[in-house]
């Protein structure tokens, strides 16, 4: 009982009960106060001890406020006469409110106690593994407990209660916990429990926590590692809906929001946390939590939503990743202060992320304080300088002696703790000056979280910065379920319409909150119609909501934001840049834009927000509007004159329109004008609808882009002033001279005049001394170029290609130009060289004859293309200089018979392309043979050749016969392409690394070098030796093919297996042939093979799977015959699971060929598939495959498999243990059962041997001892 009088005594005693201040002992309290404020507290220390066992707990607390405000107190000074007696007063008061509510408390307890009524259901289940039983739990119990909790586990069940008991246990329920940890996966009774826990979680019944118990979260979300492979061990002996239940069950609880305990964590710690974070749940769940409309149903219940359920619990999609990555940073810094920014788009989850993590971490603060929407408090103008210390100091003192503390008593107090401090959605610095302002008063250790749309705002105000993402692409899906449905998995139609809300969405948290709670009930046709209406308009509560940010922004960030949204989204940054006259990193830095991959690129709720609200003036046209402003009369200048951008795609024009000349009179402001045709390709023959008189107006001084297809004109009008002009379009224009006489261009940067067949006249640009590319493909009446083009030094890209009238080009030097392009110029038979710093020159397809002998000047030149210059009959020497090109094209110069270039000097060339010469020896590489080569490090340095020659191609020659011995010394040689060259008789040594070697269709083939290739541990490469159509290639070439391919594959497989990787396919050959190689332990008639294998067959470490096809081909082929032969491979184990994989055996050029006759294709494929899944179980023994069918067919082309078989590589290249039972199928019957018996049978008897010889030296060893000893 609580009494609070003012007694007559002039100085009265401040009285403490013994028992009272036996809690609250080491207090200072003065013993008197003056007359004005006689106060006094009795407490009735006769109620019992529940009274105190509230007050210790809450005596921490107290105790500091306490020993704050007595300090402040004794620290400000003045004496009894000043300070003290308020203080004394306003703690009375509070410490009387906290033994009043006790008391209150306490009595209701006894009094519900005395009345006989039963205690209240059990308040949370548990759901763990037995092995924590005696330990975590134990304390997690006794700590829920202490608090007032109610428990239930397993063992408050009485013996031989089922599991339907339990059922109903949970049910009754408030919360669930689920224990994760690494045993967990092996109870079926676990995830029993689970899985009713996650349906009483979707009902909206249960709240669930789960605890992550020295186990990585990834594994129980993704089911990998130690605790994944537990429950795919359970998983084998329960199959079926069950199985799919648990998986369900654990994806769902497993993603909620919880806690992880680590090895390093400290288990008291973190059972305060949960503790804490239950009884704030059950706080929650005392009020009516949301209805939830069953997925079945979603028509039910038309009239509500499922807003309101957003309040009650948090969805915690992918915000686990997040707060991990969050508590990495932040313990990184340990006891030091740290500032940190959050930032992020509007609505991607900054205020969310952040209450979680102030939760999660204000318990390690004595101070702390969270300042919510910084924006609208500066609005408000209650923001000052002591806002936040009012905040901080709160629990200690009211606001008015915050105030009345002089400035450094106020940082005196604050430097005494650390703080946790969080302002959320600042928008400028000064609102961070006001609140911290120089950070003196921060004590070492303090948190300082500030959460902005804005990153300019934090730079230089933090120590780091973190950007939260949007949601994946699943986290999306699940959380506008959440909200939509109030499950994560929906079904059905529901399922394909939620995914492309949530492709909408693009993974912004408050856009899937909002859509997904305006669709909760609604029946489909509302959703159909909801997302039609979506590719209009924005949602009208999404606008609003990002309206906050645009209005942040000045009015020329906004014309900005509106014009890239309207106009410019995806264009390249530096472009886009030029044409808006703008820093595009000030919308980057608000998130209204972002900038990736050198593109300006805008997040498609942003992107519809533009559209919707540039729809609503008429500064920013497109389409029919654009169309109407068009066609508006002379009357409407005041309307023509605030247009900015007009874009009209004349392919959605149904017919013509007929407009003035003076149409584009008055629109002094148009910056963008674009004309054209979304179904304009590159030969376009779309025609301009818009119609205009013999003349044209256009006096647009503020234009900035000009994109006009067809344009009808000669030339742009004598009124065109191209000042502000930056990029000019006109293809496939009638202009025969761009501008009438020569006029000023400062701006202009880009031209495009591309296929306008009548341009003659390039004088009007001679003064566009920016300018940067210019497109002339195309203008087939060009006949040169003029001299003053010399003042275009800022040119880096020409192209003229398919200027067939081109002849000749001035002899200027343009040093910015890093790419000409003159293919086919058909007219052009000099080439002079007009730049020294070419990068990639194009001359393909012109009418040269030779080169100038200036060429070797273009030391930066990189690509030279010569490609079908037919009448070229020499190159120079002197391209030997050339010391930084890369790559060389020669193929189609039929008249060219000689290659006098030195190329073993040219160390950049990676590309040599001389297919569909007449040279008649091959180029020589180096100085040296083989046999000169003293070791492999000399080799990999190139010894003088073309060490970086990657690619070399000497197809459809019919001069060559053989190929140079040191084509061996070309180390990085990935590919060889030998195509009809009909006089090839042999192959010499290949080089290591070749991963293509392409001789089809060389007549004359006969032999291979022995070995093929070098064998040697260089690259890891997967390689394709082509001999199709090598008609008269001798056996033992062939044996030597698949010798070599065999060792090669082996090697290679050892090593990926070593190193843990698998490859599709390691090496793949073909050859001429009816028959399966004699090697190949199983074959087969057919397009099938089946194989039971024998016990321990897997024991050894299985490196490769060796495959053969034999393929009949009809003899009428069609030309663009591109097969494939496919192999699909299924292992299968006695329990039941299947270990599928698929490889591709031959075929699948980009070049259709015709194959003359039968053909073996074999491919050697890593066995990874089967290995990893085998040793990565605990039952290995049932993983092993026990039987295999494998299948052979042709795809995308004709043809039959006839034959195949199948063999295995062993880490021993001599053990082979393998034996299979060839069983037939319908399509063959077993070839090679008696091969098989006898290679056991050999193999056995090879065994015995052995350990009958062991026997022998054992027991003469032994033997021996015996008479020695003895």
């Amino acid at each position: 009982m609580f009494a609070n009088d003012c007694a007559p005594a002039q100085k009265p005693n401040f009285v403490f009960p013994r028992k009272f201040l036996g809690i609250f002992r080491g207090f200072y309290f003065p013993s008197e106060c003056p007359s004005e404020y006689r106060c006094f507290l009795v407490v009735n220390v006769e109620e019992g001890d529940v009274l105190m066992i509230s007050l210790r707990r809450k005596r921490q607390t107290v105790t500091a406020s306490t020993r704050a405000w007595l300090k402040f107190i004794d620290n400000d000074g003045g004496g009894p006469e000043t300070h003290n007696t308020l203080m004394i007063a306003l703690f009375s008061h509070r410490l009387l409110l906290l033994c009043k509510n006790s008391l209150d408390q306490s009595t209701m307890a006894a009094s519900s106690s005395s009345s006989g009524q039963s205690p209240p259901h059990n308040q949370v289940f548990i759901n763990f593994r037995g092995e924590l039983r005696t330990n975590f739990v134990s304390h997690l119990v006794e700590a829920l407990e202490t608090d007032g909790i109610n428990v239930f586990i397993d063992e408050k069940a009485p013996r031989g209660e089922d599991i339907a008991t339990l059922f109903g246990r949970i049910e009754e329920s408030k919360i669930a916990l689920a224990i994760f940890s690494i045993e967990y996966a092996k109870s079926k009774w676990c995830l029993d429990e689970l899985e009713k826990i996650k349906e009483f979680v979707d009902s909206g019944k249960l709240v669930v926590i789960p605890i992550f118990y020295k186990v990585d979260t990834n594994d129980v979300k993704d089911l990998n590692g130690v605790f994944g492979n537990k429950f795919w061990e359970l998983a084998r002996t329960c199959k079926g809906e069950k199985f799919d239940k648990w998986r369900d069950a654990l994806g769902v609880v497993s993603r909620k929001f919880g806690f992880t305990l680590t090895e390093t964590s400290k288990e008291s710690e973190s059972i305060i946390q949960i503790v804490k974070a239950v009884t704030k749940e059950l706080t929650l769940n005392s009020t009516t939590r949301e209805r939830v409309i069953p997925i079945d149903n979603p028509g039910a219940g038309d009239e509500e939503t499922a807003e309101s359920a957003s309040d009650s619990a948090l969805p915690s999609f992918g915000i686990e990743t997040r707060l991990n990555q969050l508590e990495e940073m932040l313990n990184s810094y340990a006891d030091r202060t740290l500032k940190l920014g959050l930032v992020g788009m509007p609505g991607i989850g900054k205020t969310t992320l952040t209450k979680i993590l102030y939760e999660k971490r204000e318990g390690k603060f004595v101070r702390h304080a969270f300042l919510v929407d910084v924006r609208e408090l500066s609005k408000s103008g209650r923001m000052n300088g002591r806002y936040l210390a009012k905040e901080l100091l709160r629990k200690e003192y009211v606001d008015e002696v915050v105030d009345s503390m002089q400035a450094e008593s106020l940082k005196i107090h604050l430097l005494r703790n650390k703080s946790l401090v969080i302002l959320d959605d600042v928008t400028n610095k000064k609102q961070i000056e006001v609140l911290l302002g120089n950070g003196d008063w921060i004590k070492e250790g303090s948190l300082i979280i500030i959460t902005t749309s804005d990153r300019s705002v934090i730079e230089g105000e933090v120590d780091e910065i973190y950007e939260v993402l949007r949601l994946s692409g699943r986290d999306s899906l699940q959380c506008f379920s959440h909200y939509a449905f109030g499950v994560v998995n929906p079904v059905g139609n529901f399922r394909n319409l939620s995914k492309e809300f949530s492709e909408y969405a693009k993974g912004n948290p408050f856009a899937l909150k909002i859509l997904g709670g305006e669709l909760n009930g609604k029946n489909e046709a509302h959703w159909k119609e909801a997302l039609r209406k979506l590719s209009q308009s924005s949602n009208e509560t999404i606008q609003d909501f990002l309206q906050i940010s645009y209005n942040e922004v000045s009015p020329h960030q906004k014309d900005v934001f509106l014009d890239v949204a309207c106009f410019f989204r995806s264009g390249d940054e530096y472009y886009v840049r030029c044409l808006v006259e703008s820093d595009l990193k000030d919308l980057a830095s608000k998130f209204l834009i972002n900038i990736s991959g050198g593109r300006v690129e805008m997040h498609d709720l942003l992107y519809t927000f533009g559209k919707e609200l540039a729809s609503q003036g008429s500064r920013r046209l497109f389409n029919h509007k654009g169309l109407h402003a068009l066609k508006k009369t002379a009357g409407d200048d005041m309307v023509r004159g605030i247009v900015r951008g007009i874009f009209i795609d004349m392919s959605e024009m149904e017919k013509e329109l007929s407009l003035d000349k003076c149409t584009f009179n008055n629109m002094r402001n148009l910056r963008y004008l674009k004309l054209y045709s979304s179904h304009c390709h590159r030969q376009c023959k779309a025609d301009c609808k818009l119609n205009f008189p013999d003349e044209l107006e256009l006096p647009l001084d503020e234009i900035r882009y000009l994109y006009w297809l067809k344009f009808p004109f000669k030339n742009l009008p004598k009124d065109f002033d191209p000042k502000n002009l930056t990029d000019l379009n006109l293809p496939y224009s009638t202009i025969e001279e761009v501008l009438d006489g020569v006029k000023e261009t400062p701006k202009l940067k880009w031209v495009d005049l591309s296929y306008s067949s009548k341009l003659r006249n390039l004088s009007g640009l001679l003064n566009a001394e920016s300018l940067q590319r210019l497109n002339l493909e195309g203008c087939t009446s060009l006949e040169q170029l003029p001299k003053g083009m010399k003042r275009m030094q800022s040119l880096v890209f020409l192209n003229m290609r398919g200027c067939t009238s081109l002849r000749i080009l001035p002899n200027i030097n343009l040093i910015s130009m890093k790419t000409l392009i003159l293919t086919n110029c058909k007219s052009l038979q000099n080439f002079r060289v007009i730049s020294n710093n070419l990068e990639n020159l194009h001359l393909d397809g012109t009418a040269i004859s030779q080169l100038p002998t200036t060429m070797w000047k273009l030391q930066t030149l990189i690509v030279l293309n010569l490609k079908d210059c037919e009448d070229l009959v020499a190159v120079p020497e002197s391209l030997g200089k050339l010391k930084a090109l890369q790559e060389l094209v020669l193929s189609g110069c039929s008249k060219l018979k000689t290659f006098p270039v030195p190329v073993e000097n040219m160390k950049c060339l990676q590309i040599l392309l001389l297919d569909g010469t007449s040279i008649t020896d091959m180029p020589k590489i180096s100085q040296l043979n083989w046999s000169q080569v003293e070791d492999l490090r000399e080799l990999r340095r190139g010894v003088n050749g073309v060490s970086s020659l990657q690619r070399l191609c000497l197809s459809r020659n019919d001069m060559i016969t053989n190929l140079q011995d040191d084509i061996s010394l070309l180390c990085h040689l990935k590919l060889l392409d030998l195509k009809y060259c009909k006089n090839l008789a042999s192959i010499p040594l290949l080089p290591p690394n070749l991963e293509i070697l392409d001789a089809h269709g060389c007549n004359k083939l006969k032999t291979v070098a022995t070995p093929l290739a070098i064998l040697k541990h260089m690259e890891k490469v997967h390689s394709n030796f082509i001999f199709t159509n090598c008609n008269i290639l001798e056996q033992a070439a062939k044996n030597i093919i698949t010798t070599y391919a065999q060792k090669k594959s082996q090697l290679d497989a050892l090593r990926c297996y070593k190193e843990g990787h698998a490859s599709e396919a390691l090496f793949i050959t073909s050859f001429p042939g009816s028959e399966v190689p004699s090697w190949f332990d199983h074959r087969m008639i057919g397009s099938t093979l089946k194989l039971k294998f024998p016990p321990h067959w897997c024991d050894n470490r299985l490196s490769t799977i060796v495959l053969c096809a034999v393929v009949a081909f009809p003899h009428i082929q069609d030309e663009t015959n591109s097969f494939s032969i496919e192999c699909t491979c299924e292992f299968t184990n006695e329990l039941g699971t299947c270990t599928r994989f698929s490889c591709i055996l031959g075929g699948g050029w980009i070049e259709p060929r015709k194959i003359d006759s039968d053909h073996v294709f074999i491919g050697y494929t890593s066995c990874s598939h089967i290995t990893n899944h085998v040793e990565g179980s605990p039952e290995h023994q049932k993983c092993v495959p026990t039987e295999a069918s494998i299948k052979f067919k042709v795809i995308d082309g004709a043809g039959e498999i006839v034959n195949c078989g199948l063999s295995l590589v062993y880490e021993e290249p001599n053990h082979v243990v393998i034996e299979g039972d060839c069983s037939g199928t319908s399509s063959g019957r077993g070839l090679s059962v008696v091969e098989s018996t006898m290679s056991f049978a050999t193999r056995f008897l090879s065994v015995i041997l052995r350990y009958l010889w062991l026997g022998v030296v054992f027991f003469s060893v032994f033997g021996f001892a015996r008479f020695y000893f003895h």
